[in-house]
C-alpha cells in the first residue's frame, strides 16, 4: 500500500462569492449552495463521494495524490491512481460548482496533490473541531458549546464506509465529543428536567454502550423521575454488556443505585470508573516496554484518562504535555 504523505496548510483566503457554500459530513453527505439550493452532491459517483469525503476528513491538511489513493482504493488501486483521481475531482467540481474556476473551487490543487478549502466552503466538521478547541480553551462546563457540539454530532460521519480505515478515527473522534456532550448536558439538566436528562444519558449510551459513566446517567435521572424499576433494567443492561464484551462487573458506584436507589447521588458526582484499554495497559506495564512512549489522539479521546489509570500502575512515571508532530 502507498505510504500515506500529507503536508500542512492553512486556509487560504477564499472567494466572498462562495462563502455560502455548505458542505456535511456528520449524516448523510450534503452540499447546500449559497441560496438554500440542494446540490446534487449524492448523484456523484461512489468514488468521487469517497474523494470528497477523505478530503473533508483531513480538512486541516494537503493530501498527496498517494494518500488519497491510498485512503479510498487501498490496495486495490487502479493502474493510473493518479489519473482516476484528475477525473474524479473534476467530477466534484463540475457537479457542485459548474460555474466555478480555480480562483473559487473548494477542492483546491496544491503541491500535486488536493486541500479542502475551509474559507471557501463552510464545513460541519471543521465547525466541530473549532467548538472542540473553543470548549479546551473555556473550559468543560461551558453548557451553550455543549449545545451547540450536539447539534453538529448527533449523527456520526460517512455512514457509506464505516469501515473504512480512513472514517474510523473520525467517527471515533465525533463519537467521543458527543457523548462527552450529552453527559455533561444530562448532568445539567437532572434537577430541573429529569425527562431530558434521561434522554440524553439514552443518546450516549447509543453512541458508546461501554462507558458506565452513561449508564451512571441514566440510572440517576431514572430514580429522580421516581422510576426505581426503570433504573434496575439500566443497570441490567449495563451489566450484560460489560460482562460480555469487556469481562468486568459494574462498579460499586452503580451498584449502590441499584441497591438503594432512594439514596441515588447525583450523576456527575460519581467517580469515573476506567473501563477498556486493558490490553494496552498490560503492555504498557510488561517488563521490556520502551523507556519512553507518546500516548496520541484527537482532543476528547481520553488520553488523559488512559494517563491517569496507567500512572495508577506506575506511579511517577508518568507525565502530560504537548510534543511537535513530524
Amino acid at each position: 500500500m502507498l505510504k500515506p504523505a500529507v503536508s500542512q496548510l492553512g486556509p487560504g483566503s477564499g472567494d466572498h462569492q462562495n462563502v455560502g457554500l455548505r458542505v456535511s459530513v456528520l449524516g448523510q453527505l450534503t452540499v447546500v449552495d449559497g441560496d438554500g439550493g440542494m446540490l446534487p452532491a449524492g448523484e456523484l459517483p461512489r468514488r468521487a463521494r469517497q474523494v470528497l469525503a477523505v478530503l473533508a476528513a483531513r480538512h486541516d491538511r494537503i493530501q498527496s495524490k498517494d494518500a488519497l489513493a491510498d485512503a479510498v482504493w487501498g490496495e486495490d488501486l487502479p493502474g493510473n491512481h493518479a489519473g482516476a483521481l484528475e477525473h474524479y475531482v473534476s467530477v466534484i467540481r463540475r457537479r457542485l460548482q459548474p460555474t466555478g474556476s480555480p480562483a473559487t473551487w473548494f477542492i483546491v490543487t496544491r503541491s500535486g496533490g488536493y486541500l479542502f478549502d475551509t474559507s471557501r466552503a463552510s464545513l460541519d466538521l471543521a465547525q466541530l473541531r473549532a467548538l472542540v478547541r473553543r470548549l479546551d480553551a473555556q473550559g468543560p462546563d461551558d453548557l451553550p458549546i455543549h449545545e451547540e457540539i450536539l447539534g453538529l454530532a448527533r449523527h456520526l460521519p460517512f455512514p457509506e464506509d464505516p469501515y473504512a480505515d480512513w472514517a474510523e478515527p473520525i467517527r471515533s473522534e465525533v463519537s467521543v465529543v458527543a457523548v462527552n456532550a450529552l453527559l455533561r448536558l444530562a448532568t445539567a439538566a437532572l434537577a430541573e428536567d429529569a425527562p431530558r436528562s434521561l434522554r440524553l444519558a439514552h443518546e450516549a449510551i447509543e453512541l458508546n454502550p461501554f462507558l458506565e459513566s452513561g449508564y451512571h446517567a441514566a440510572m440517576a435521572a431514572a430514580v429522580a423521575m421516581g422510576r426505581p424499576d426503570d433504573a434496575l433494567r439500566i443497570f441490567e443492561r449495563c451489566r450484560q454488556v460489560l460482562d460480555s464484551e469487556l469481562g468486568v462487573a459494574p462498579s460499586a458506584e452503580l451498584a449502590m443505585i441499584k441497591q438503594a436507589p432512594a439514596a441515588a447521588p447525583a450523576v456527575g458526582r460519581l467517580s469515573e470508573r476506567f473501563l477498556g484499554r486493558l490490553t494496552e495497559i498490560r503492555l504498557m506495564v510488561e517488563p521490556g516496554t520502551p523507556p519512553v512512549v507518546h500516548i496520541v489522539g484527537p482532543n476528547g479521546s481520553g488520553k488523559s484518562a488512559f494517563l491517569a489509570e496507567l500512572g495508577r500502575h506506575t506511579p511517577g512515571r508518568i507525565g502530560i504535555g504537548d510534543a511537535g508532530c513530524v
